[in-house]
């Protein structure tokens, strides 16, 4: 098991199409075996909301930089869903030795990544630079569609025909916030047409009043939540923004008509428009110069609902195959650790320092380990300092085939006994190499001075760190405990 950390935020002002795409990948790496903790600014309330639901862990971000976020939280992997990372990202993070998993949108958003994911409508015939980057996703297969979207459309296909001739049910979306005020230029036009019984607005409370002298106070007005699909998937028709709502419901498959709010939306919309996943409406700011052609424009795509034939395209698991690439990737990475001659210990240095601590917060490790609690990069960068100017230590690093695997730790607790502390490196779990590791640092601790006993603390319920000691020579002393530990015992 292996911890990936997202990184994005949701904000009033950025909305939270981001956090969205995110926690749908983080739904499917969880159902991947993966643990999950988010990074990132979440102050919007649907943003707060969706989060509180998730149960995902979210925690700060740092100012020095992903390398030292990965390695505070443990982190293998990191998916950054945001515009402002930059293109260092990649080998920022290499320092930790942890993955960069990249959202991007066309231009927006783009680096070097190990995994680049391009969800957009298209993508995938559009040119790319070749960066350096490793595994490139692109297309709408790998839209991350959150479990509320495959809920809403399993019920919009239990949903009876609509009557002829009844009046329309529309619902009008605009994302979480609505930084730019698109729901009541929407609701105005939608009114506009005559065509539409009931209007359902979702917008911000702070923008109602907006909604009610667009559209008449005959409006059901809704708060942004969670669970908005359900509404889609009962409408007769959505008018949405172009951003990640649009292809939600192209995934419930309600009717849509959108309208590109951003200048960032309008290459997604150019191409939902082209493929036929949706009806076009236009630019929020062509809508707000003429309201009334945009109405005429509009009341011409309804009559064109009941025989616009939208193509299923976006079958909801977008975000199942990114956590699939991940896994490619992480095993590509240790396709060639082996617990043979290769396997070899070095003493540390300080440039060890960020891997180590990533090493040493992973959720896995902590768990077992006498504290818990993750260590902030500051106090382990002070702890190396006095280790490796401490005689009464001695700290080496494991490495296989020139990829460092882990890390073994012989402290002084008597004039002739050692205790001895091993942490794996999580990408060479489950290849049989602990004992080599093991092994290994045991060879150089002997190398460096004359006999000693060596001893090992662990927990009596930590069965695989049991099983190694005794294959590689502990033996359990009968009543010698450490606290709540058992105290294995090796006379070298």
């Amino acid at each position: 098991m292996s911890h990936a950390l997202l990184r994005c935020d949701a904000t009033p002002e950025g909305g939270v199409g981001h956090l969205v795409r995110a926690l749908a990948v983080a739904r499917a790496a969880r159902e991947a075996g993966w643990t999950v903790s988010l990074a990132g600014e979440v102050t919007s309330v649907l943003g707060r909301d969706l989060l509180a639901e998730s149960g995902l862990e979210r925690v700060g971000v740092p100012p020095d930089g992903l390398a030292v976020l990965a390695a505070e939280q443990g982190a293998v992997l990191v998916h950054v869903d945001d515009y402002a990372t930059g293109p260092g990202a990649r080998a920022e993070l290499d320092r930790a030795g942890a993955l960069l998993s990249s959202m991007e949108d066309g231009t927006f958003g783009r680096r070097p990544a190990d995994v680049v994911v391009d969800s957009t409508l298209g993508a995938e015939d559009a040119e790319r630079p070749d960066d350096g980057s490793g595994l490139v996703l692109r297309g709408i297969a790998y839209a991350p569609m959150r479990e509320d979207v495959l809920r809403a459309r399993e019920q919009r296909r239990a949903r009876a025909p609509r009557e002829p001739g009844a009046p329309l049910r529309a619902l009008v979306v605009a994302g979480g916030t609505d930084a730019v005020g698109a729901a009541a230029v929407l609701a105005g036009v939608a009114r506009a047409t005559g065509r539409v019984g009931e209007l359902v607005v979702v917008a911000p409370a702070a923008r109602w009043d907006d909604v009610r002298t667009a559209a008449g106070d005959d409006v059901d007005l809704r708060e942004p939540f969670p669970g908005v699909l359900g509404l889609a998937a009962d409408a007769d028709v959505v008018l949405s923004a172009a951003g990640t709502t649009a292809w939600e419901l192209a995934c419930v498959g309600v009717p849509t008509v959108l309208v590109a709010v951003v200048d960032n939306q309008v290459p997604g919309y150019e191409a939902a428009v082209a493929r036929g996943f949706a009806l076009g409406l236009g630019t929020l700011a062509g809508l707000r110069e003429d309201a009334a052609a945009g109405a005429r424009r509009l009341d011409g795509l309804l009559d064109r609902l009941s025989r616009h034939e939208r193509p299923d395209g976006v079958d909801g698991r977008g975000a199942s195959r990114i956590v699939g690439a991940w896994d490619a990737v992480f095993r590509e990475r240790t396709r060639s650790l082996a617990p043979d001659g290769r396997t070899v210990a070095r003493p540390a240095t300080a440039e060890d320092a960020l891997v180590l601590l990533r090493w040493r917060n992973d959720p896995s490790v902590r768990a077992v380990s006498r504290s818990s609690d993750p260590v902030p990069w500051d106090a382990h960068r002070g702890w190396l300092a006095r280790v490796l100017e401490d005689p009464e230590r001695r700290l080496y690093v494991v490495e296989s085939a020139g990829v460092r695997v882990g890390t073994v730790r012989f402290d002084r607790r008597a004039a002739d006994e050692w205790e001895v502390s091993i942490t794996l490196a999580p990408e060479a779990r489950g290849r049989g190499m602990a004992g080599a590791v093991l092994g290994a640092a045991e060879d150089a601790f002997a190398a460096d001075g004359p006999p000693r006993t060596l001893v090992a603390v662990i927990l009596p319920d930590n069965a695989p760190s049991q099983r190694l000691f005794v294959r590689a020579g502990y033996a359990h002393v009968p009543g010698r405990k450490d606290g709540d530990f058992d105290v294995l015992v090796k006379a070298r």
